[in-house]
């Protein structure tokens, strides 16, 4: 058995890694970053740039950044050298309605689902931090035909804890954009409750802790807004098909949530931020509304600061950042506007 992974950003990385442990020697990897790639076989990884040279593929794992309407994911099926009674699994979330197109796309190629080519859909799931690798957490599976999902169930079931088998490819398409559109309204709420108990001079923290001991309940905390590619992206991807206020307001609230700790800050100050990852933990700067803050607040007509133990001073000063360490002591620094993540509406 021969197995490729499309796409090896942080999802399909982590994917890639688990089977080359699992199928030694029977797994490669391909992506269109010639850096990322020459990188990875210097590590000695089995990893191209080139599909032509992927043949005889028997998996097509499909990892990779979904793009806006997918394009990603079509310009890859584009170009894959595609076996009959090849397994392809769509594991990249998806705009819902996707899988459709993919299966016209497969049909215009002269391949019939269930006969000679199998397509399944298993939108990975992994929290970052939390999860080892994308195959620790039950997945969803999904397709066309019985025959696509009995091929699709003789490949997952040995990999993960739990397979969730749905009658309707549409419906795996759906679940993993609700799952995180669904944390997005909850972090959302759970901003709005900070921003009142702030306000009221309650603790936010105690309000959490007892609300949380209900063992069906959970108030999430709060960061620098609702970062993350996942989330924002999936609430794009819902709302083109489900018209909401309710999701319209969500959005709505953080942003607001947002304007308000560059608004509370205002102008002309000195400003320390703590914690610049994307999220707690995670060495990462994409998508991270912390950076979003410091240039917000900077527009504003401040001067900022970061901190985080994740990076260096170094890596933070190439990445365009004041670092405290350079220009000042921490001593100083009590002068200064402090916000931390979680307790930005508390400033110090």
């Amino acid at each position: 058995m021969k197995i490729c992974v499309v796409g090896l950003g942080n999802i399909g990385f982590n994917l890639f890694t688990y089977l080359e442990q699992k199928f030694p020697g029977t797994v490669i990897g391909v992506d269109v970053d010639k850096n990322k790639v020459n990188e990875l076989r210097h590590q000695g990884h089995r990893v191209t740039t080139d599909y032509r040279a992927l043949t005889g593929i028997d998996v097509w794992l499909m990892a990779p950044s979904t793009g806006n309407q997918g394009q990603n994911l079509f310009s890859a099926l584009e170009q894959m050298i595609i076996m009959p009674g090849s397994l392809i699994s769509i594991e990249s979330t998806l705009p819902p309605g996707t899988m459709v197109r993919i299966r016209k796309l497969l049909e215009k190629k002269g391949f019939e689902l269930g006969e000679d080519l199998f397509l399944i859909h298993v939108p990975h799931r992994v929290m970052f931090g939390v999860d080892k690798t994308v195959c620790d957490t039950p997945r969803v599976i999904g397709a066309f035909t019985k025959a696509c999902l009995e091929k699709g169930r003789h490949f997952y079931a040995p990999l993960v804890p739990l397979l969730i088998e749905v009658s309707d490819v549409r419906v795996a398409e759906l679940a993993k954009v609700v799952e995180n559109v669904k944390r997005y309204v909850d972090v959302a709420f759970a901003q709005e409750i900070y921003r009142y108990c702030v306000a009221e001079g309650m603790n936010f923290n105690d309000l959490r802790r007892a609300v949380n001991s209900k063992t069906n309940v959970e108030l999430l905390g709060t960061d620098w807004g609702i970062g993350g590619e996942c989330l924002p992206k999936d609430m794009n991807f819902l709302r083109k098909v489900c018209s909401s206020a309710l999701l319209e307001g969500a959005e709505q609230a953080d942003q607001d949530y947002r304007d308000r700790i560059v608004k509370q800050v205002g102008t002309g100050k000195n400003v320390l931020i703590r914690g610049l990852s994307y999220k707690t933990g995670v060495k990462d700067l994409k998508h991270s509304k912390a950076v979003d803050m410091v240039r917000a607040l900077e527009t504003a007509g401040n001067t900022v600061w970061v901190e985080d133990p994740l990076f260096s001073s170094e890596e933070l000063k190439d990445a365009g950042f004041n670092c405290i360490d350079q220009y000042v002591s921490k001593e100083q620094s009590k002068e200064w506007v402090i916000l931390e993540r979680q307790t930005a509406l508390e400033i110090k």
